[in-house]
């Protein structure tokens, strides 16, 4: 696991930029770091070393030096790889995962991409082809950002690496920012930044000629369905998920598991602990008090049960408090997913242990794990016939107040199918910004997560609702909320985080199940339950889902309040001509008094005004 950054460009001042925008990422690989530089392309790499720990220094080269890559992750089929490669007469200089992508690029090229499973970015400059060509993994496990600009690339893992670099502008993007304030995370392409973007899942990019090019090299398929005999369908999953693990626990480091106390982690946990023949670190983060969710009992019922070597911090809901300080040095751009604090303070409390983590992240996504998707299933019933070709429902209920026209069903049935359900958080809704944006922000600020979700749902194969309401949250919500905190709170501490559901194999695997397999009546992840059966206690694979819940609707009353009025008043977000100044003030007096909850409203605007602080972007509106 590493930080890479890089360009193009035939700037003088980009070379002299290229040890800062390393330096950037120094928290992302603090073993070594690594330069290249051949005429108008710069690299610069920092290593976290988990494999080949003596060798593998990046950048990499191939035996003529036309070819040099940085790469960030792990390919989980290198071995496979490097003897097919080997067979082929391809001659290896190191014992690691990163040199097939040179010796791959060379037999297969592009081809090199349906070869490769795992997580991964990487940057590739083949000075023969004078092409620079960058990747990233099928389901977005890694970050990679990138600039095009006046004929340059410039690209890194993290929004920071690009900021260094000469004549970068930081123009806002006003799309981004809406977007945010809707679902309180910047989907891709977009960044906060308009001249960066984030390079979507399952795609490439090339420069060659001084031309821009890029493609998508995989998307799931839902069809054909298994066909299984009676029970055999839990015996297929089990092998499918054994491979997946085995292929994660490959580490000259030492490696362990977080643990919630769901089904999710503790399945990986214990199959990891039966794959590996020998007892784990397992990691969880309790909390103390009433006013917060907390699962530490049922995690060490599940560390007895698997016998591992537990760990866990305890700690009262204030005692998070602190790590908000951190929170936009980690995160680069706004981001408003609470569940990043104690995910930030558990890496920090493995990472004295252990160097990589297996954890449960896109089980849901993949099994239907929401009880958000039963009543889509059952509300989808009530919005076909509502919303149906003909009905003149939709257009009566366009014409109502947008404080009753939100309301899920009558939102629902207004659109087409494809635009019924966009993402999970809803916190600014779109048809509200009216009454919360002020005018110019909402004239240029217009794009909406539903115009991402609508290109989700349609890309879907499958006639089943559920698939593409999967579909939607694996391709949308998962990479740019969920594996966006992950990453960023783990490499925030040089902690590697794995995630056995989500390898590419595997997914597309899943995404062939029956969907009466996921999801069936009130009944959710009902084939992985039955697996989690044979490794699991009864009392933790049917206990109902929990996640990390902080006590923001106290926090945002009380011990933040002060923060609250500093931060969004005159002085603060006010300023910025984004929010109506009486809405804020609404927001602040009925959250304070206790009639109303704007909890989530009023976190994502202190989220916002602290990143405008802390960057003061080129901005005005």
């Amino acid at each position: 696991m590493c930080g890479i950054t890089g360009y193009l460009s035939d700037d003088p001042r980009a070379r002299a930029a290229l040890p800062a925008m390393t330096a950037a990422l120094a928290h992302r690989g603090p073993d070594a770091d690594g330069f290249h530089f051949d005429g108008p392309v710069g690299f610069g790499h920092r290593r976290l070393k988990v494999i080949d720990l003596d060798g593998s220094a990046q950048p990499l080269f191939s035996a003529d030096g036309a070819i040099a890559v940085v790469f960030n992750g792990e390919i989980y089929n290198f071995r496979e790889l490097r003897r097919e490669l080997a067979d082929a007469g391809c001659a290896f200089a190191t014992k690691g995962d990163g040199e097939v992508l040179i010796h791959g690029w060379r037999r297969w090229g592009r081809g090199l991409l349906d070869r490769i499973g795992g997580m991964f970015a990487f940057a590739l400059w083949d000075r023969e082809r004078r092409e620079l060509f960058l990747a990233r993994d099928h389901l977005g496990v890694k970050p990679l950002y990138y600039a095009w600009h006046r004929g340059a690339l410039v690209f890194g893992s993290e929004l920071k690496a690009l900021l260094p670099f000469p004549g970068l502008p930081r123009t806002l993007d006003l799309d981004a920012l809406a977007l945010y304030l809707e679902c309180q995370y910047i989907p891709a392409p977009y960044s906060v930044y308009a001249e960066v973007r984030k390079l979507a899942a399952g795609h490439w990019l090339s420069v060659s000629d001084g031309r821009l090019s890029s493609g998508e090299f995989w998307r799931p398929s839902y069809l054909p369905k298994h066909a299984f005999a009676a029970g055999a369908a839990v015996d297929a999953l089990d092998a499918q998920l054994q491979r997946s693990i085995r292929s994660m626990l490959v580490a000259d480091v030492p490696l362990g598991a977080f643990v919630s106390g769901g089904v999710d982690s503790g399945l990986i946990a214990a199959m990891a602990t039966r794959l590996s023949g020998s007892a784990l670190d397992t990691f969880n983060l309790g909390f103390t008090g009433r006013d917060v969710g907390s699962e530490h009992e049922e995690a060490a019922r599940v560390a007895r049960h698997i016998g591992s070597r537990h760990h866990c911090l305890m700690l009262a809901p204030d005692d998070v408090l602190p790590a908000l300080e951190r929170w936009v040095g980690v995160f680069d751009e706004p981001f408003g997913d609470q569940a990043a604090l104690p995910t930030m303070l558990l890496a920090e409390y493995a990472r004295r242990d252990v160097t990589v983590v297996l954890t449960g992240e896109g089980a849901d996504e993949v099994f239907g794990g929401y009880g958000n998707y039963v009543k889509r299933l059952s509300e989808e019933r009530i919005t076909a016939i509502l919303g149906a070709r003909g009905s003149p429902l939709p257009w009566l209920f366009r014409r109502l107040p947008p404080r009753l026209a939100r309301d899920r069903i009558v939102k629902a049935a207004m659109e087409p199918r494809s635009r019924r359900y966009a993402t999970i958080p809803n916190i600014f809704d779109a048809l509200l910004r009216r009454e919360y944006f002020t005018d110019a922000f909402r004239q240029a600020g217009r794009a909406r997560i539903a115009d991402r979700a609508e290109a989700f749902h349609d890309e879907c194969d499958s006639p089943a609702y559920l698939d593409h309401l999967l579909n939607v949250d694996a391709r949308l919500w998962l990479p740019d909320d969920l594996l966006a905190k992950v990453d960023r709170a783990t490499m925030a501490f040089s902690l590697e985080a794995r995630v056995p559901y989500l390898d590419h194999d595997f997914f597309g695997w899943c995404a062939r199940l029956d969907p009466k397999l996921k999801v069936d009546g009130g009944a959710r992840k009902v084939l992985l339950r039955q697996l989690a059966a044979r490794y699991l206690p009864d009392d933790i694979v049917h206990r109902p889902k929990q996640g990390f819940m902080m006590p923001l609707e106290r926090w945002l009353a009380h011990e933040l309040a002060p923060d609250i009025a500093a931060a969004l008043g005159p002085q603060g977000l006010q300023r910025r001509g984004l929010i109506r100044p009486e809405a804020i003030a609404r927001l602040q007096a009925e959250h304070g008094s206790g009639r109303k909850n704007h909890a989530m409203r009023l976190w994502v605007l202190l989220i916002l005004e602290r990143w405008f602080a802390r960057y003061e972007p080129d901005f005005a509106l």
